[in-house]
């Protein structure tokens, strides 16, 4: 087998950095974009990967990196995060759609096989009945999206986008639809968006979390590097694969109350207060959800446990302070 050569866009963000040494550790080689040069969360990176300044909206920039690495596979994360793109909703089309278009576009044109999009659980948009509080049963990928803020119908759209690509000459399409991610970065990059992560970080560095409400609510977790080797096994999977979109979790729904004890469980000095109740995000309707991952069983994907996960996490955490 020659070499492999994978394209990312979004390569410098809090995801992205963990595709990239997941790739690397598999011996591709690999063109990280991203719209700016900020190596922050991947100064190990820096000589490692070939790097391209580019913005995912801009056609002609994005092609010319392109064409010359030649990539045989794209991962796509470029994107801008809900709250940005409720803000500015053209904007939030323009990123995270038509850059999703303009990708596909350059797909096709220097001849790759297949793109991965990072889609998101915000693509099922507000999570009703069943798969509500107090029942959790698991979301499939054909289940009905009921998608309310600009972010899912960006998702939602550049999923419809690749699906046609790949109905049309290609290249061959999945998305992968994440439950919520944590891990290190997101509370710098993500604020507001990132209370797993939060916690987690507050108490490896003694901090005390003092959350108001949402101890009762139940949610599908998954650590950063676990969500990245998912994405990379499927850029790599060697055949045809069956479905376009696949859900990526844990498989299981965990309280935040149980998130919080099993924190507590490796950090034991930790103090963490969190209110009765759901909705600790405020997103005012509900998100939150358990997956059924079944269908990513295909490209060898096992569901990963939240306990393993918090605990790559805190040892992490603790080398980065030790180190400091």
């Amino acid at each position: 087998m020659g070499e492999v050569r994978v394209a990312v866009t979004g390569a410098l963000g809090v995801n992205g950095v963990f595709v990239i040494r997941s790739l690397l550790s598999r011996g591709v080689s690999v063109l990280a974009t991203s719209h700016r040069n900020d190596f922050s969360l991947a100064r190990d990176l820096i000589d490692l990967v070939e790097f391209s300044k580019v913005d995912v909206t801009q056609y002609e920039e994005l092609l010319e990196p392109f064409e010359r690495f030649k990539p045989d596979s794209i991962i796509h994360l470029a994107a801008i995060l809900p709250v940005e793109a409720q803000k500015d909703p053209h904007r939030g089309f323009e990123v995270n759609a038509m850059g999703t278009a303009n990708v596909l576009k350059v797909a096709r044109e220097v001849g790759v096989t297949r793109v991965v999009f990072t889609s998101s659980k915000a693509a099922y948009g507000e999570v009703r009945g069943r798969h509500a509080h107090p029942w959790y049963e698991p979301i499939g990928e054909n289940d009905r999206c009921h998608p309310w803020a600009v972010y899912d119908f960006t998702k939602l759209a550049s999923e419809g986008i690749g699906e046609n690509y790949a109905r049309t000459g290609g290249p061959e399409f999945v998305s992968l639809r994440f439950a919520t991610i944590f891990g290190p970065g997101k509370v710098g990059k993500h604020g507001p968006m990132s209370i797993a992560s939060a916690i987690v970080e507050n108490a490896v560095n003694g901090v005390k979390t003092n959350i108001l409400q949402g101890a009762d609510q139940q949610d599908d977790y998954i650590y950063a590097v676990d969500a990245a080797d998912a994405i990379v096994d499927v850029t790599l999977f060697p055949n045809e694969l069956e479905h376009t979109v696949y859900n990526i979790g844990s498989g299981r729904g965990t309280s935040l109350r149980e998130y919080a004890d099993i924190v507590k469980s490796f950090v034991p000095d930790a103090e963490i207060e969190i209110g009765s109740g759901l909705d600790h995000m405020n997103f005012g309707v509900s998100y939150y959800s358990v997956f059924d991952c079944t269908r990513a069983l295909e490209f060898g994907f096992t569901p990963p446990e939240v306990r393993s996960g918090i605990s790559s996490f805190v040892k992490e955490l603790e080398k980065e302070r030790d180190r400091s």
